[in-house]
């Protein structure tokens, strides 16, 4: 872009865009209400090396037959139905139990629904995508697990957490269990193939991917679970063959969670591994050029495959050499960038920089003005919760009872100080869901119906109550804490609410420092039982309450936000429970414990929103769980 023949740099035009955006929104008639839109119908710095290197000769490996013609699973998404609801089944959760399992009985997959060959030649051939930073700045499933739609387009898991459910077959057509849960059996796909000629995959690849999800060096604390819960995988039929079984050293009642996209325990190629010279120690612990193979040629089975990455810039992903097995994307090419300042994403999207941008409600009456579209996702996807450190278990010896927020009525303080109310209508349109306590939704086993009445006497915005409670407490002059703040994909807006909530604090005497930080900041805080009077918020995923409980309050991982001797001893019961009636019974009581006992600050169940142009974009249906992904299933404008 030129003024008078002289170049505007790219931080000028976007300011003079946000500028006249802004400005058409104060002025004149009032913005359009940014309801929920149900789906109807780069930089040039250095990157890393394009694509990994193909193998020199691709191990005898016959491929498949190419297909007639691509398919996919039968999905509500893809077939003539209503619009769908900014909701789930009710059967989320259970069904990642295995109800059908349970007799050990298979599970079958969806009959697959022929895509249609009539694909709408899209008006671009590279869809491009604006949203936050990501976690960690791998495409990686071990280094790189802080976010998985980074992960999602080119790798696949056994079982899929799709668009409207959290359990139906992927890799996987069917599975089964004996009695106990203790054997779970899943038959695989045998047309998979995996990118950059690196054959097909099979039952080896399967043993593979579980070995690095127990390695030492993994980012996220389900690698000790999988090193605790997994005895031996076998394959009946030999590492070539499609049928794997799980044994386990205890009964999991939700495995086929555990191997779900939504754990990440996608699959990966052992060849490749192999031909790359890397190594698993008997203890899990990875080779150095291992480590560097998995961060720098991820290899996946996905409809898109690994093209390029400049850190903390971009990614880009491409069609691969197939067709593939379940679905070929609209748009062959995909590029996601990564930009922190919404204002930013704003005018990318605006001038048509990129196709779609994760922007904040409150500036999405501006992006409305210029002809862009609002989505919701399919559920309601973010879980906002907010976390008071200092409770750990009281045999750590970092343990201090005298700290103020180890004080329940403390705790219950900070709740009736925040007016949650104000904080859904400015930020959410209201359109955000209560949440009672950090694991539980009317979806998903353990719910109590008794909290909605009485959550407004114990959690209600009542700023003198809260006063009071902190002098009964022992604090009539309130007492200081440091506030934490960071970015989290998906909603763009996490800093300002933290701000706010920050102010209600203020308001009642608790002298609130606010400190807007990195993720990892907090992260080392946690891992080190760092976290006297520090308070934070946090999002994390829809998904079924076992994970939450085991992430937030189970003292063994380390990093437990609120630890208790009552909620380990429960989280072993659930871990060996047999039967569903159990499991339900035991997160419930768990959810009585933390609701009694403020051990959290329950936000809200918010439904992700992001904008698109729908001049490139006609329908895409994503449940937004972690941020913008699906991309595979957005149906290109005509």
């Amino acid at each position: 872009m030129t003024f008078s023949g002289i170049i505007a740099p790219r931080w000028l035009v976007y300011g003079i865009i946000i500028i006249g955006l802004l400005a058409l929104v104060a002025c004149g008639a009032a913005a359009p209400e940014p309801a929920p839109a149900a789906p109807s119908g780069g930089s040039s710095a250095s990157a890393q090396p394009a694509a990994p290197a193909q193998p020199a000769a691709p191990a005898e490996q016959a491929q498949p037959s190419q297909p007639s013609q691509p398919s996919q699973p039968s999905q509500p998404a893809q077939a003539a139905q209503p619009e769908p609801q900014a909701t789930v089944s009710a059967e989320v959760g259970q069904g990642a139990i295995g109800a059908q399992a349970k007799e050990a009985t298979p599970t079958p997959a969806p009959a697959p629904a022929a895509e249609s060959m009539e694909v709408a030649e899209p008006a671009i051939t590279r869809l491009e995508v604006a949203r936050g930073p990501t976690t960690w700045d791998l495409i990686d499933p071990v280094a790189g697990r802080g976010d998985l739609p980074i992960l999602l387009p080119l790798f696949e898991g056994l079982v899929q957490f799709d668009q409207f459910t959290d359990s139906v077959p992927m890799l996987s057509p069917e599975w089964s269990t004996k009695e106990d849960f203790s054997v779970w059996t899943f038959q695989l796909r045998d047309d998979v193939q995996f990118h950059y000629g690196w054959g097909n995959m099979s039952a080896k690849d399967v043993e593979h991917t579980l070995f690095q999800e127990r390695r030492q060096d993994h980012n996220d604390s389900r690698a000790g679970t999988w090193r605790d819960l997994l005895k031996e995988v076998v394959m009946p039929e030999g590492p070539d063959g499609h049928v794997v079984e799980l044994h386990l050293n205890k009964p999991e009642p939700i495995m086929t969670t555990y191997v779900s996209t939504n754990y990440t325990a996608v699959i990966r190629s052992k060849d490749h591994w192999d031909a790359g010279g890397g190594e698993l120690s008997a203890e899990f612990e990875p080779n150095e050029t291992g480590i560097q193979l998995t961060a720098n040629e991820p290899i996946g089975t996905g409809p898109y495959r690994f093209a390029e990455h400049a850190e903390s810039q971009y990614v880009i992903y491409d069609a691969p050499e197939f067709t593939h097995w379940r679905k070929t994307p609209d748009f062959p090419e995909l590029k996601i960038h990564f930009v922190r300042e919404p204002t930013t994403q704003l005018a990318m999207l605006s001038v048509g920089e990129v196709h779609a941008a994760e922007i904040p409600r409150d500036l999405q009456p501006s992006a409305l003005r210029v002809g862009m579209k609002v989505i919701t996702g399919t559920t309601p996807a973010i879980r906002l919760v907010g976390f008071m450190g200092g409770n750990f278990i009281p045999s750590r010896p970092e343990f201090d009872d005298t700290q103020p927020m180890t004080n329940p009525l403390v705790r219950q303080a900070m709740n009736m100080a925040i007016d949650r109310d104000e904080i859904n209508e400015v930020f959410f349109s209201g359109r955000a869901e209560l949440m009672m306590q950090t694991h539980s939704h009317v979806k998903f086993p353990g719910w109590q119906p008794e909290w909605l009445d009485r959550f407004e006497a114990e959690y209600g915005y009542n700023p003198d109550r809260a006063r009071e409670l902190l002098a009964e407490a022992g604090y009539p002059e309130g007492f200081e804490i440091t506030h934490q703040s960071y970015p989290r994909p998906g909603l763009p807006e996490m800093q300002d609410i933290g701000e706010l909530v920050n102010s209600y604090w203020q308001e009642i005497g608790i002298k609130s420092n606010f400190q807007p930080v990195e993720r990892a900041v907090n992260t080392k805080l946690l891992r080190s039982q760092g976290t006297h009077n520090t308070a934070w918020l946090h999002t994390g995923s829809f998904t079924e309450p076992t994970r939450a409980i085991f992430v937030y309050h189970y003292s063994p991982t380390g990093a437990a936000r609120f630890e208790n001797p009552y909620f380990d001893t429960q989280y072993e019961a659930l871990e060996i429970a047999g039967t569903l009636e159990d499991r339900d019974q035991l997160i419930r009581e768990m959810g009585e414990y933390c609701f009694d006992s403020h051990c959290s600050i329950p936000l809200f169940w918010v439904p992700f929103e992001f904008m698109v142009n729908p001049e490139y974009i006609a329908e895409w249906l994503t449940p937004g769980v972690f941020g913008v992904r699906d991309f595979e299933y957005i149906k290109a404008a005509n």
